[in-house]
């Protein structure tokens, strides 16, 4: 079998097995993980992608080179769709529920317009207008949403104790990667004047083999991420743990009222960090206080984050129990970071690692030899 027919035959078997991933990832995700907007707007740019793929069947069954350049412009184009789905997901990934779907969708109307304009007059400028339109949109968007992620990853660290499924740093790798992946796009459509599939280049039909499989690799990585990502609510306790006995008029005054009450003791004694979903809002709520003067005075006493401050007492709890740990009298590992009220173990090995600059097992160790024996 030559290079002509083993290059075709690859594809075609790449493509139909992340076509059916893909429709499969996305059923799975419509039928038990559709709660929010950006996994539904994930669900259908995955549906939308697999019939993508199909146009590798298309274009390599038409004998005729004039009809298979125009079919391949059409399909390619179509591919754009795609790109406008994925606009619409990292939109509704970083606002959720904050736009309508049809306010949305107006990302893919001049994409479906070029679809019809080429279609009626064929005019190969059509394509490069897509691109520029395309280069221009995603230059603005990736600045926009970039910026916003960092406003509120910010937000998380000063009003959330557990940010583990509530953070989007792992938004901004994608969408830089989304936006590196279009300006090779732009470059290989302009220095070859053509794109994948191709039936007569096997150069691009190798290419769009290996974008098959880099495709089941980023799209089966944020499934997983989407699956737990969760979104920011802000609840309050039912009712505070304590009452202040001093009703403050201004910020500096609620200042001496927290000093008064020692804050540190307090949260040491009600053991408030054990709480995995415990916010900013609702250590408040079981204050007594306001959550604004609550920040400030974190912020400014202690020269923390909320994230910080909270999850220091975690920490120090888990020393805690890892001493006990070297008096034969602990938990597990496992059970030590939920006691803390670190939300999994490896967020709890991380915090400890970044603190303490070791291993919870090493520290065990350190502190056994420092323990003297019976």
């Amino acid at each position: 079998m030559n290079s002509a027919q083993l290059y075709p035959l690859l594809l075609c078997l790449s493509s139909g097995i992340t076509m059916c991933l893909l429709v499969a990832g996305s059923i799975f995700l419509l039928r038990h993980h559709r709660s929010h907007q950006f996994q539904r707007a994930f669900a259908f740019t995955m549906l939308m992608l697999s019939f993508g793929f199909f146009n590798n069947f298309i274009v390599l069954t038409i004998s005729d080179e004039n009809t298979a350049a125009f079919v391949n412009m059409l399909l390619i184009l179509y591919d754009y769709i795609v790109v406008g789905g994925y606009m619409i997901f990292v939109v509704t990934l970083v606002f959720p529920e904050r736009f309508s779907t049809w306010r949305l969708a107006l990302f893919e109307i001049p994409y479906i317009f070029a679809i019809a304009l080429y279609a009626i007059t064929r005019n190969p400028m059509v394509y490069p207008a897509v691109q520029i339109y395309t280069l221009v949109a995603s230059s603005v968007l990736l600045v926009w949403l970039v910026y916003s992620i960092k406003k509120y990853n910010r937000m998380l660290l000063d009003n959330v104790g557990d940010i583990e499924h509530l953070n989007l740093n792992w938004a901004v790798v994608l969408i830089v990667l989304m936006y590196v992946v279009q300006l090779f796009w732009a470059a290989e459509s302009l220095s070859n004047e053509s794109w994948f599939s191709v039936p007569t280049a096997d150069s691009n039909l190798l290419f769009d083999t290996l974008w098959c499989f880099i495709t089941i690799a980023y799209v089966l990585f944020i499934l997983r991420k989407i699956i737990c990502q969760q979104v920011f609510t802000d609840e309050p306790a039912p009712s505070p743990a304590i009452t202040p006995q001093e009703n403050p008029s201004s910020s500096e005054d609620y200042y001496k009222v927290l000093n008064n009450i020692d804050l540190d003791c307090l949260i040491n004694e009600k053991k408030f960090y054990q709480d995995t979903t415990l916010t900013l809002q609702k250590l408040a709520t079981h204050l007594g206080t306001n959550r604004q003067y609550l920040s400030n005075f974190i912020n400014r006493e202690k020269q923390k984050t909320f994230y910080e401050y909270i999850n220091d007492f975690r920490l120090e709890e888990a020393k805690r129990l890892l001493d006990g740990l070297t008096n034969e009298a602990g938990h597990s590992m496992e059970d030590i970071a939920t006691m803390s009220g670190f939300n999994s173990y490896a967020t709890f090995l991380r915090q400890f690692v970044k603190k303490y600059g070791e291993y919870p097992s090493q520290y065990i160790k350190e502190t056994s030899k420092q323990t003297p024996s019976r």
